[in-house]
């Protein structure tokens, strides 16, 4: 591998390669397509940043916590060459690649990436891969599923190996916490600026459009920074407020504390500002799984009596009434509300239609793949409206159930491990704070798809990677600081 990481170096090759390029790309240009020849010159390019990929591996987790949280915003103001699914696919493609190179060169935790969460999306991905010859419809709708099933668990597995591979220090933890705040800082303050100064042309042309019948509400516009919508937004922003004010609890370090602090505050305004009812089921399911996993009294009791007051401001009093943005987020405990009860008929018609297909109508399928003369159309045309309906709509009720079921004993799998083999509150707070976040997730899911949504889903990926990857951190941090524990 040193061998061939020379060869890159040697400046005549170097020079040789772009000239000969560069040729081709004026070649191309001129006499072929502009296109093309534009496609060649971008080759160099590509293979330099490649190998400065797998030169420096936290460039390459960087350009993907970067693109993971913009690449959907983008799309309002760039037509791209080719589809963002696609574009996607690349940069897991080129990430995957250059840590895989690295690694046979390195050897760097290639046991880390055999953990539980690796087995468990593996179970998984074996569920929706043989999902590929589900023909409930009359026939295989390959193109389809290919087009889900690397959302919903090709990624997490990817995304698993990558980090598992990179995450070499106990250290990665808050480095990946510190991308994680200013990325989510970004998104509050374009949140902020959207509210008070208004939406751009591109932002403007979205909502007024495809936008307009869930943004626009007599009740208040409802703001989405650079996510895809609204909903999407305000859970994320809750997922983020959990993780760091839980986390903020137990790091020593008072300037990393204090940025820790900021994000919560900053981001539970961009929950407010989202006018997404479901994103507090987000720190009411977190907080609530904290108060039973954090290994100390007085915090669960504080925590506990923190929970309970938010609930009871929001459930049974009219304090604040006269904001819009309390008055929206209190009618998420109104049991007669409109939409939610629009939602229940909906889930009420899918069940007669359910019952005859236990493995659902495949995956992917939608109304462009079903004729309107077959029987399942509606189950097809129906608005999931959550990540569990789309599940149980497209993988049927068997694939709800293995789901559901592989979640459950997952995140009791997960919360052993902190609290019977994590000693160090050190390495325990973080990773406690990043599984109460995605546990969180998981029930707002219920009511909205964001689980396997960009940004989120590949969030939620690397911190249910870096939680069972707990006992290694807290081994290392022990050897480090010379702590024995009996």
């Amino acid at each position: 591998m040193n061998r061939t990481f020379s060869i890159f170096k040697e400046r005549g090759i170097t020079m040789a390669i772009m000239v000969i390029v560069t040729l081709l790309c004026i070649y191309a240009s001129l006499y072929i397509q502009t296109g093309i020849g534009l496609a060649i010159g971008l080759v160099p390019f590509i293979l330099i940043f490649t190998y400065i990929c797998i030169q420096y591996q936290y460039v390459s987790l960087i350009l993907l916590a970067t693109v993971n949280y913009f690449i959907m915003g983008l799309g309002r103001y760039v037509t791209l060459p080719i589809p963002i699914s696609v574009t996607i696919d690349i940069i897991f493609g080129l990430i995957f690649f250059t840590t895989m190179l690295r690694n046979l060169e390195f050897k760097h935790n290639t046991r880390n990436v055999f953990n539980l969460y690796f087995a468990f999306m593996v179970i998984w991905f074996l569920y929706c891969f043989i999902n590929v010859g589900n023909h409930a419809t009359g026939t295989i709708h390959f193109a389809a599923w290919l087009g889900n099933i690397r959302v919903i668990s090709l990624y997490p597995i990817l995304l698993s190996v990558v980090i598992a591979i990179s995450a070499k220090n106990y250290k990665f933890i808050h480095a990946f916490l510190m991308l994680w705040g200013i990325l989510a800082l970004l998104a509050a303050a374009k949140a902020y600026c959207q509210k008070n100064y208004g939406f751009d042309a591109a932002e403007w042309a979205w909502v007024s459009t495809r936008g307009a019948k869930t943004h626009l509400l007599s009740t208040g516009t409802r703001y989405f920074s650079f996510f895809t919508d609204a909903a999407n937004f305000g859970c994320g922003m809750g997922f983020t407020m959990v993780v760091f004010s839980l986390a903020s609890i137990y790091t020593s370090h008072k300037i990393q504390k204090i940025f820790y602090l900021v994000i919560a505050v900053a981001t539970g305004y961009g929950l407010l500002v989202s006018g997404t009812r479901a994103s507090l089921a987000v720190p009411i399911a977190g907080f609530a799984l904290f108060i039973f996993i954090c290994k100390s009294w007085k915090i669960s009791v504080a925590s506990l009596s923190a929970l309970l007051v938010g609930i009871f401001f929001l459930a049974f009093t009219n304090i604040g009434n006269g904001n819009r943005l309390i008055r929206r987020m209190r009618s998420a405990f109104n049991t007669n509300d409109a939409s939610l009860n629009v939602r229940f008929e909906n889930q009420k018609a899918l069940k007669a239609y359910m019952s005859e297909i236990p493995f659902g109508i495949g995956l992917g399928v939608d109304a462009e793949e079903v004729s309107p003369q077959n029987k399942f159309y509606f189950v097809a045309t129906c608005p999931p409206d959550s990540e569990l309906v789309y599940i149980w709509i497209h993988l049927g009720q068997v694939g709800l159930i293995v789901y559901l079921v592989i979640q459950v004993i997952m995140y009791i799998c997960a919360c052993c491990i902190l609290v019977f083999r994590v000693r160090n509150p050190e390495i325990r707070g973080p990773l406690t704070a990043m599984l109460c976040g995605t546990a969180g997730m998981l029930v707002a899911s219920y009511a909205n798809q964001i689980y396997f949504q960009f940004p989120n889903g590949p969030l939620i990926y690397t911190c249910l990677t870096l939680v069972f990857l707990a006992p290694y951190f807290d081994k290392q941090y022990s050897e480090k600081h010379g702590i024995q524990h009996t």
